[in-house]
Formats: C-alpha cells, structure tokens, sequence
C-alpha cells in the first residue's frame, strides 16, 4: 500500500442542523422582520392620513438600505474593500430612489414653478409605489424576501386610495405575512433536517 493510500480515509461529517429559532433570527430575516414591521406602520399612517404618510414612507427608503446593509453585511468577504463597496452600492441604489422622490416633489410644488401634477393623496401614494418598486428590483437580484415586502407595501397603497373600507384587512395582512413566515421556516426546517444525511469528506 501506498503512502497515499494508507494516509487515505474517510470520515463521516454530521450535518449541521439549525434550530427553528436559529433559523429565525439570521439577519436576513430580522431585516425581514423589520421591513414588514415599518411597512406595517406607514400602511396604518395612510389609513389615518393618506396625505400626510408621504414623509414617512420618505425616509422609510434610507431606512431600508440600512436594513439591507445589516442583512448582507456578514455574507460580504471580510474586507474593507468589500464592505465598503457594499455600504457604496446601497448608498447609491437607494440614494438614487430618494433622489426620484425629491423629483416628484418638485413637479408636484407649485411653488416651485413647476406643473402641479399631484395633489397631497396621490403624491403619498406615488412615493409608496416609488419605494415598492425599488424594494421589488433589490429583492430580484439579492433575497426574495423583499419581494414579498414590496407586495405588501403596494397591496396596503392601492387598498388605502381605492377600497379604504378595506383598509382594516390589511393591516392585519401584516401579521398573517410574519405568521405565515414562521410556519413556513418551521417546515422547511423539519423538511431539511429529513433530509440531510451524513456526507463522506475525503
């Protein structure tokens, strides 16, 4: 025998497996959390005042390329190089949507001189629709998740202008959302535990 192959063995390496609460606490699902919970907010502020929410789902765009820099953050190489072209990314992604409100605005302002194109009610829906677009893009290319805020932020716009009789549903909407979440987690976890089976590492 060979000195390759007597130093040749097998060894038998136990999968690891994550618990439910592991698996739904990982940043990416804290932001998820998050996400939900501040679109949440912004869709109970429009029932209240459709008018006025305009500023929060404003400033709710910053907050969520925050969310998305923590999110991503750990997945990132180790290196100043790395993160900082991820925090540059965010900055420029979500930074070119704020920048796309402040144009709204101005064609909105009569005192600016320019058209008066909305009035207070379609504006606040505009922005909202603005930040659930741009949330629908970034969940294409980085974590399905955002989709599934995008979809919520946009039913929760269209239901306060068209159907605000509805409006209580979906606020509740949110919680089935983070519900529904869970007890997906909790399936997937038991369905790749079954699953997994040792693997031989040479």
């Amino acid at each position: 025998m060979s000195e390759f192959e007597s130093t040749l063995e097998l060894t038998l390496v136990e999968p690891k497996h994550h618990s439910l609460w592991q698996r739904l606490l990982r940043p990416k699902d804290i932001g998820f959390y998050l996400m939900i919970l501040l679109s949440w907010v912004g869709i109970i502020y429009s029932t209240s005042s459709l008018a006025g929410s305009r500023w929060y789902w404003h400033w709710l765009i910053p907050g969520f390329g925050v969310i998305c820099i923590f999110t991503r953050w750990n997945k990132t190489e180790k290196t100043f190089k790395a993160r900082a072209l991820l925090v540059l990314h965010e900055i420029l992604y979500w930074g070119g949507v704020l920048g796309l409100t402040y144009l709204v605005y101005a064609v909105s302002s009569p005192t600016n001189g320019w058209i008066d194109l909305f009035d207070l009610r379609q504006l606040s829906f505009l922005v909202a629709f603005i930040l659930a677009t741009s949330t629908y893009l970034a969940g294409l290319n980085r974590d399905w998740r955002l989709c599934v805020v995008a979809a919520f932020i946009l039913t929760g716009g269209l239901v306060n202008v068209a159907f605000s009789n509805l409006a209580p549903m979906v606020v509740w909407g949110g919680l089935s959302i983070i519900v529904a979440y869970i007890v997906w987690a909790w399936l997937h976890s038991k369905w790749r535990n079954r699953k997994t089976l040792p693997i031989a590492e040479i």
